[in-house]
């Protein structure tokens, strides 16, 4: 991951003044009606796929497994360490399992640049200005799986028949924010000066 800082120069150039990575990251987007734009992005009624439903689901169990094994801990030492060398042996056969199915169903990462506030990512189609989308991003080292819904800022044509598209989050959840955020520090910190 890369950290950038852009600056307003004309109207084709990033709009906001701000600290963003550029990240490699897979990424599902469609575009969604005006009357959806302020649902939570998680609602039943946007398609989620399957991939991002599943390692959303195992990070979620992972969270609160460490959080109750934390409690367990200062209760009994011997329960928490069966606990967690039995969850050692889940995760030993999920990753074995998810190395083998679900790396066939993941999208290939690409190139998003990206901050707590928005992104901007290449598409094969061009998205108008102000369209809702509702976007899955996922970090390649499962980092986060993040769901939310943007708005449209910008759509520029590229080479080959591409297009950048530039979107700002209309819905992100606080606790997805605050992953997104995490991984950009990180990713901030971990670049050679």
């Amino acid at each position: 991951m890369e950290n950038t800082l852009h600056h307003v120069v004309d109207d084709n150039t990033e709009r906001r003044v701000m600290s963003r990575i550029d990240a490699v990251l897979r990424i599902n987007y469609q575009v969604i009606p005006d009357d959806v734009a302020l649902n939570d992005p998680y609602d039943s009624h946007f398609v989620l796929p399957r991939y991002f439903l599943l390692l959303a689901e195992l990070d979620q169990f992972d969270h609160a497994f460490r959080y109750e094994l934390e409690q367990l801990n200062e209760k009994d030492q011997q329960i928490a360490r069966i606990l967690s060398l039995f969850n050692q042996k889940l995760n030993l056969i999920t990753g074995s399992f998810y190395d083998n199915i679900v790396q066939s169903l993941l999208p290939v990462p690409e190139q998003v640049n990206v901050s707590e506030h928005g992104l901007s990512f290449s598409s094969t189609q061009a998205i108008a200005g102000e369209t809702y989308i509702h976007i899955t991003l996922s970090h390649p080292e499962n980092f986060f799986h993040i769901a939310a819904i943007a708005q449209v800022a910008y759509c520029n044509p590229e080479e080959q028949g591409k297009f950048r598209i530039g979107a700002y989050f209309i819905t992100l959840n606080p606790q997805d924010r605050a992953k997104l955020a995490a991984s950009i520090q990180q990713a901030q910190q971990d670049e050679p000066n």
